[in-house]
């Protein structure tokens, strides 16, 4: 699916985190689910570090980012208590979506990549476009 608009080179955000013991399975090692959550973590501090929560969107501007698609590809194991890295980015905008790529690394080790796909939807669940004021935020660089 074609861009509808060029992404930035800022349009990223790394997030760091460290694997809690709740995360990882009887070997200690992170459950696969939780990249997910990972992932999710990334992309509102992506968000926060533009100035903007998600929260204040669904209230303010009845604007929600459902997942509709995600996508993921496991490289390494991380254990009980590493320290990982989430990078999100922008990856794509189209008139009614906004897609997510993300690399998480431990060390400059890969540990896990992949994507999500979410839709801009209105109260009642239905599609919209996307408000300029919401493709602004997420084409514009971290805040200081």
């Amino acid at each position: 699916m074609p861009n509808s608009v060029d992404i930035p080179e800022h349009a990223v955000t790394r997030y760091a985190l460290r694997v809690r013991f709740c995360e990882t399975d009887l070997m200690a090692i992170v459950h696969h689910a939780n990249y997910l959550v990972y992932f999710e973590a990334a992309r509102v501090e992506y968000l926060r570090r533009r100035g903007v929560s998600y929260a204040q969107w669904a209230e303010q501007e009845g604007v929600h980012l459902p997942v509709i698609s995600a996508h993921l590809d496991y490289k390494r194991t991380s254990h009980f208590d590493d320290e990982l890295v989430v990078e999100a980015r922008v990856s794509l905008v189209t008139r009614v979506k906004v897609g997510f790529g993300y690399r998480i690394l431990h060390g400059e080790e890969l540990v896990c990549s992949g994507e999500t796909v979410l839709a801009c939807v209105d109260d009642s669940h239905r599609p919209r476009r996307l408000p300029p004021n919401v493709l602004e935020v997420l084409l514009a660089p971290e805040r200081p």
